[in-house]
């Protein structure tokens, strides 16, 4: 009977941490992050890494609904439209409620390594991260209740893959992903909003009208005897996704990408907690069978879809030591059509009016696909230090009929940069921030008045990498692109050939041949400094 118990926390666009590895990480850097952004990228590493990141995110959410419909005084319990006048609140309808906000913090962090299997052609890399939450914690008694009061929704990837260089500038991967989802929310369900409450009112025994269901109007919802506090607790979801990759140096100063991410199925399992301690529930109409115990408790199922994405990427060397990167990414949400909920529980059976003890329903969202692009601008001003800066955009992906305080969501811009320090070339230490802020937005158009009202947003993520490379660079491989570029240092005079003594003098022997060549087609080893961040301009990563 409880069918619109859904989950509304997936903040679209929002559900994505800024960051996931360091800032300096992305599908054309050549990373431990690769694996997560780009696996093709491993194929073109020539040493292995490890690369660790810890901080947090920071958010500060605000709503402020505004009462377009027409609403009856909560107090009373007219279950049909048109309602006497005399029954409407003239303080609330038409009215501008107060501006809720929700200031959620949490830690964010990743590991990721990559190895070298194959010297030159393989390279295998792994780690952990946190790429996708959403966390708001509003008032209990605000007037977003009835769409969301609290929600925790996180999901942790384990990933593996390989990464294989198939020409000298070209190299393709994969991985495979283990994704583990935890899901918990408190909101106040509105039952003039339940199809099968509605229903079972109006058959017999009880055959009371009303216009209850998910179609109500405005005039019967939000009710006080209809307001019933749920929670769906400790949800949790086990997944597979993978993603594959594409590498390519088209020239020396070029890089190009493109990854595609297969997302994954979400299939959260839990349990559901209904506060039902009400006579109109509990005993006001037990002689018709409907009745219900003062809680009820059971299983709960929340199902729904994480998107598909296509990124391209472009890197471009505009000095040596001055690089221009960034992305573009095609998010296919409309794939998340609804959120499917299944709740199950042998108290919420009502035998007299055919209702059962499992429900079922698809509570709509309707997304849309969303676009986004971030570019980067990264430089050494001198040998060991690197400074980063970035600017981007995302589209919305909640439409205005669905959007409501549990999915904040907008016109996204976003802004950060990155400050980092190499160590005797072999260790870098980098500071991350990165910040989103959605144009404030104001919605009139929300199905049945749920979600009319201005939203506001701000997510921050702050944080400190460490990058450590495991081994020397390989002389025998050309320079990695991650390692800043030095101009030719001019080539020393060769001293002057001594005149012969005399024209009778014995000329000179001739040089010795060269040695015949080995077949490597591969350029002459860099110099000290060359290498996957290391040395050079201070070994500072750049690419």
């Amino acid at each position: 009977m409880l069918v619109s118990l859904g989950p509304r926390v997936a903040g679209a666009s929002g559900f994505d941490v800024p960051m996931v590895g360091a800032s300096t990480s992305g599908p054309v850097t050549r990373d431990a992050a690769a694996v997560y952004h780009n696996p093709g990228m491993l194929g073109l590493m020539s040493r292995g890494e490890v690369l660790i990141s810890a901080g947090g995110v920071f958010a500060d959410i605000r709503y402020q609904r505004a009462y377009l419909g027409t609403y009856q005084l909560s107090d009373t319990l007219e279950l049909d439209d048109p309602v006497d006048p005399g029954y409407l609140d003239p303080n609330k309808t038409g009215a501008v409620g107060p501006e809720v906000r929700s200031r959620p913090a949490g830690p964010a962090g990743s590991v990721f390594f990559a190895v070298p299997l194959l010297a030159d052609r393989l390279v295998l890399g792994g780690g952990l991260a946190i790429p996708q939450a959403a966390v708001v914690d509003f008032p209990d008694e605000g007037p977003q209740r009835f769409q969301i009061q609290r929600a925790l929704l996180a999901f942790s990837q384990a990933r593996v893959g390989l990464g294989v260089r198939v020409h000298d500038k070209v190299a393709l991967g994969a991985s495979v992903a283990y994704v583990l989802g935890v899901l918990d929310l408190a909101k106040i369900q509105d039952f003039a909003a339940v199809d099968a409450f509605g229903q079972a009112l109006s058959s017999p025994p009880v055959s009371q009208e009303n216009d209850l269901g998910s179609s109500a109007p405005s005039t019967v919802r939000e009710l006080d005897i209809l307001a019933r506090p749920l929670k769906i607790q400790r949800a949790i979801s086990h997944g597979v996704s993978f993603n594959v990759g594409l590498a390519v140096q088209a020239t020396e100063r070029l890089d190009l990408a493109l990854a595609y991410d297969f997302g994954s199925r979400v299939r959260a399992r839990g349990s559901f907690r209904l506060d039902m301690d009400d006579d109109f529930f509990t005993s006001d109409l037990a002689a018709e069978g409907l009745q219900y115990p003062p809680v009820v408790e059971g299983d709960a199922k929340v199902e729904f879809r994480l998107p598909m994405r296509a990124t391209f990427g472009v890197g471009f060397d505009l000095r040596p030591r001055l690089r221009l990167y960034g992305h573009v990414r095609y998010s296919a949400y409309r794939q998340v059509k609804d959120f499917d909920i299944t709740l199950s529980s042998p108290d919420l059976a009502q035998p007299a009016l055919g209702v059962g003890e499992t429900t079922r329903q698809a509570l709509a969202r309707d997304w849309l696909d969303t676009a986004s692009v971030k570019l980067n601008l990264r430089g050494a001003p001198i040998e060991a230090l690197m400074l980063l800066a970035r600017v981007g955009y995302e589209s919305p992906a909640s439409p205005d009929a669905t959007i409501d305080a549990s999915s904040p969501d907008g016109h996204r811009l976003l802004w950060g940069g990155g400050l980092g320090y190499t160590f005797r070339q072999r260790v870098a230490l980098l500071l991350d921030l990165e910040v989103q802020h959605i144009v404030p937005r104001r919605v009139t158009t929300s199905r049945f008045d749920l979600g009319n009202g201005t939203y506001r947003m701000t997510v921050a993520q702050a944080g400190v990498s460490l990058r450590v490379w495991l081994g020397p660079p390989d002389p025998a491989s050309r320079p990695a692109q991650d390692a800043p570029r030095r101009p030719a240092e001019p080539a020393a005079a060769e001293p002057a050939r001594a005149e012969p003594a005399s024209r009778s003098a014995t000329p000179p022997a001739p040089p010795p041949p060269s040695p015949a060549p080995t077949g490597s087609n591969r350029p002459p080893a860099p110099g000290p400094g060359a290498g996957e961040g290391g040395g050079g301009a201070g070994g500072v990563a750049l690419r």
